[in-house]
């Protein structure tokens, strides 16, 4: 969709402050016009132009905005051309038909032939067909340096001469209805070359194979080219090692973002994008040891409670092993079956004599509860 770009200092700009007469209301007024009337022009694709109509729709039918706009403040030429104005960027002919055009409203903003094109060129990267066939055509070989044949599986390859790219070979024009300004090349090739073509980037367009030869080429086994020298019709043979540094350092721009190389994520290896090659080897990881079952405990009563973890299974029609206990922890009893209300171990047993009440002495007794006569030393 058509977009609109801005400065990052539109709202602090002193222009609206004089067009304005200082009114912050009025300064509000203006600048939200001057963005819907961008919008606007965006929206049609019609280059920063604007009809009459156009124009009083988003300033809401008020002309005294119009006014202010089209005029000049500050030694500044205005925001909003008329007809008959002269400046650089209205060019040498104006487009019958509007009555207004926003001031240098292409150099900010893609002008409706910049926005067709990057739109169609972004479509002929997505177009499965349409490479496959150029791809056919150039024998999995790079037009520029001869590397190949390049392969859709080597998109995290580490020399950029083994990485698959497509390029547009004028950078003004789309790929044609057979592939005409497409070709196939390499990573290396296509960032080098950029937005130009290939005589600005000192580069030279290998001729298209025949047939025959693009059948050999995508037989053959893989080898690397430097870039031929201007006026030379072939590559130089080459077979740097696969850490060979590409032309103007290793990056990643919109080119390698555009392409959208195709990995195999069976066959490829992973990569670890947060690994500190400096960090010390981690400690190998030992398995755990076997757990040994305890010895089951044989002064239990048969036919445990059934409740609790020592307890036995329930009975069935198929009766089942005895589980391993997990402990030598003795089973719960009837009167403490519940782990979350009960203890799940009986009380241990007292480790100190009984208290001997002395002769003659008589317990305090509670109101509720008999005294209990002492028991009789020995």
């Amino acid at each position: 969709m058509p977009y609109w770009l801005e400065s990052d200092t539109f709202a602090v700009d002193p222009v609206w402050e004089v067009l304005a007469g200082g009114s912050a209301d009025l300064v509000d007024q203006l600048q939200a016009a001057y963005c819907r009337l961008k919008a606007s022009s965006a929206q049609v694709m019609s280059d920063g132009y604007l009809t009459e109509r156009m124009a009083l729709l988003q300033c809401r039918g008020r002309k005294k905005l119009l006014g202010l706009l089209t005029g000049a403040v500050l030694d500044q030429p205005p925001l909003l051309h008329r007809q008959g104005d002269e400046c650089e960027c209205l060019g040498e002919h104006w487009i019958p038909g509007y009555a207004y055009r926003i001031h240098a409203f292409s150099k900010r903003n893609p002008s409706r032939k910049e926005y067709n094109r990057n739109r169609a060129q972004k479509a002929d990267l997505r177009d499965a067909r349409l490479k496959a066939l150029v791809y056919t055509r150039d024998g999995g070989c790079c037009r520029y340096c001869g590397s190949g044949p390049l392969s859709p599986k080597a998109g995290r390859a580490k020399d950029p001469r083994k990485r698959i790219h497509y390029d547009h070979v004028d950078p003004d024009r789309p790929a044609g209805l057979h592939g005409e300004n497409f070709v196939l090349s390499c990573k290396r090739c296509n960032e080098h070359k950029g937005h130009r073509l290939p005589d600005e980037a000192d580069m030279v367009l290998l001729p298209a194979p025949t047939p025959e030869q693009a059948a050999r080429m995508r037989a053959r086994d893989l080898t690397l080219h430097d870039l031929p020298a201007p006026g030379e019709t072939a590559p130089a043979a080459d077979n740097a090692p696969a850490d060979h540094a590409p032309i103007g350092g290793e990056s990643t721009t919109d080119h390698d973002r555009d392409q959208k190389p195709v990995t195999d994520r069976t066959t490829d290896p992973p990569v670890e994008r947060n690994r500190d090659p400096y960090a010390e080897p981690a400690p190998p990881v030992y398995p755990p040891a076997p757990r040994t079952a305890a010895p089951p405990t044989t002064d239990r009563p048969p036919g445990g409670s059934g409740l609790g973890r020592g307890g036995d299974p329930p009975a069935t029609g198929n009766p089942q092993p005895r589980p391993t206990p997990w402990s030598d922890q003795p089973a719960r009893t009837p009167e403490n079956p519940d782990i979350y209300h009960r203890r799940s171990r009986p009380p241990a047993p007292p480790t100190d004599p009984p208290y001997v009440w002395p002769a003659g002495a008589v317990p305090a007794a509670r109101p509720d509860r008999p005294t209990a006569p002492p028991e009789e030393s020995p």
